[in-house]
């Protein structure tokens, strides 16, 4: 059951990830990129404060034991605002539907980081999958 519920969590959770690039696009139009990024990311911080306020009951932050989880979530912070910028930009040179075949390469970033970060084992299926992905991302661009 638990599987099922986590499908079906990352399946909407996916759903949505997908709506995005095309709100962004379109908003985009007629508002520069920091623009945006800056509205979107203010809607998600009230969104994310008025959560953890309500869902989990307070902000959990203890500064003493947690600086370098403060510390890691500033670095995610600016990965993502740099990424999140990037791929605004991107959408001025490419369709959608091409810009989003980049993320195909993501499952084989993904293991690659964690390997190094987590010390995940990396899955010899995974490679094989990546390079039939990898021969879609071309054809798509040829």
């Amino acid at each position: 059951m638990n599987k099922i519920l986590g499908i079906g969590i990352v399946s909407l959770s996916t759903i949505l990830y997908a709506l995005l690039s095309p709100l962004l696009k379109k908003a985009n139009v007629s508002i520069p990129p920091f623009t945006v990024m800056t509205i979107s990311m203010l809607s998600l911080f009230l969104l994310s404060l008025f959560m953890s306020i309500f869902f989990e009951h307070s902000l959990s932050l203890n500064l003493q034991n947690g600086k370098n989880l403060i510390i890691l979530l500033l670095i995610v912070g600016l990965i993502n605002g740099v990424a999140f910028w990037l791929g605004i930009k991107g959408y001025k040179y490419m369709p959608l539907d091409q810009q989003s075949l980049f993320a195909l390469l993501s499952p084989m970033l993904i293991s690659v980081f964690a390997y190094f970060i987590l010390g995940e084992k990396l899955n010899p299926k995974i490679f094989i999958s990546l390079a039939i992905m990898g021969i879609g991302l071309i054809f798509s661009f040829v």
